[in-house]
């Protein structure tokens, strides 16, 4: 299969593995023709960085665009060693460009593969390591074949102690689960001093509301209205937001245990690196993103 890269809002998504095998309810890819089995992107690393250098809206270096890589297939599958050298291979390329990047798995990593992206890292910041958790205990049921929650959470664990900025993705915010592990959630970052959190909408389309429609207990969690919120990595696609009116709450309760709780991941990047977000929503935000961190004033 074959993608290039996409665009949204200061940000460029590459994906050098495509489909996934995790197979989570809530996500997008697999109504867009990518498989549960994984196959790697054929438009190459080199054309990749071509499409970077000749897109008009591409910054180059440090303060540049961001760089977020995995939006269409887990980038670090475990089950696929072989796979996950070869992302470590487009990440080594791509950090020669010196923009910040993004990198993001659902898996625990190997050995070898953390002190390869430790070894990639060119300055501190340049690399955010992310992994995504919207559930603690039913996980296993809405992302059947991820790795558990806390061995995600070592992976990152070891490399934040070893100079890689960290975050962890409570994305999506899935109301009537998510909401009610509140006291879980503070509870393992605890352990695991995670200081950095996005908190996101669970954005559906019919093949989300159909998979959430066969689990007993999120019969009634799908409710939307006519709002629609663009998914950054699909070049400006939107979707129906999943209304919540616990997600406040959820954020304040996490804020209030010395979390640094963010809407995007981008102004994770940001705020870390101290850097002015490319994606300016401090100017422009319609969708209320923006949480005064500070840094972009």
């Amino acid at each position: 299969m074959m993608r290039s890269p996409d665009y949204e809002r200061g940000r460029f998504f590459i994906s050098p593995i495509l489909g996934c095998n995790a197979q989570c309810y809530f996500c997008y890819i697999y109504d867009k023709g990518y498989a549960k089995k994984i196959s790697k992107n054929s438009f190459s690393i080199e054309s990749s960085i071509d499409y970077l250098m000749q897109h008009d809206d591409f910054q180059l270096g440090v303060n540049g665009s961001i760089i977020s890589i995995g939006a269409w297939g887990d980038p670090f599958p475990r089950y696929n060693k072989n796979a996950c050298y070869f992302t470590l291979n487009w990440l080594k390329k791509l950090v020669e460009l010196q923009n910040p990047i993004q990198i993001m798995s659902r898996y625990e990593l190997h050995e070898e593969i953390i002190d390869g992206i430790i070894e990639c890292n060119k300055y501190k910041g340049q690399i955010l390591y992310s992994t995504s958790i919207s559930s603690l205990s039913q996980f296993r049921a809405i992302e059947p074949y991820s790795d558990e929650p806390e061995s995600r959470l070592k992976s990152l664990s070891t490399l934040r102690d070893k100079g890689i900025a960290t975050n962890v993705m409570i994305k999506p915010f899935i109301s009537g689960i998510t909401d009610t592990e509140i006291t879980e959630f503070i509870d393992i970052f605890k352990t695991y001093s995670i200081k950095h959190c996005v908190v996101g909408d669970l954005l559906v389309n019919n093949r989300v509301k159909e998979k959430f429609e066969t689990l007993e207990f999120t019969n009634s969690l799908i409710k939307t209205t006519n709002l629609n919120q663009v998914l950054d990595c699909t070049s400006g696609e939107s979707y129906e937001i999943n209304t919540t009116e616990n997600m406040l709450s959820f954020v304040s309760e996490l804020s209030d245990y010395g979390i640094k709780v963010f809407k995007k991941s981008s102004c994770v990047n940001s705020f870390i690196l101290n850097k002015k977000n490319p994606a300016n929503y401090i100017e422009f935000d319609p969708n209320c993103y923006c949480i005064q961190c500070g840094v972009c004033v």
